[in-house]
């Protein structure tokens, strides 16, 4: 993961949930004026690598609607 590769005023936070089951989520943050905002949580991944793209792949869709 090179997290050069986020865009500026992004931020991705990957965790693993394994209190539940052993799985990876990505939370998909934007920088507004004064605080970040979550803009999505995608879930269900079996890697970091994998729950990382994923983000990538949301925020470069969202850049180009």
């Amino acid at each position: 993961m090179n997290t050069k590769e986020i865009p500026k005023g992004w931020w991705l936070n990957v965790v693993v949930m394994a209190r539940f089951q052993d799985y990876w989520i990505v939370g998909i943050l934007r920088k507004g004026k004064t605080t970040w905002i979550t803009e999505d949580v995608l879930a269900d991944f079996d890697t970091s690598e994998e729950a990382y793209e994923a983000g990538l792949k949301w925020i470069n869709n969202y850049k180009t609607k």
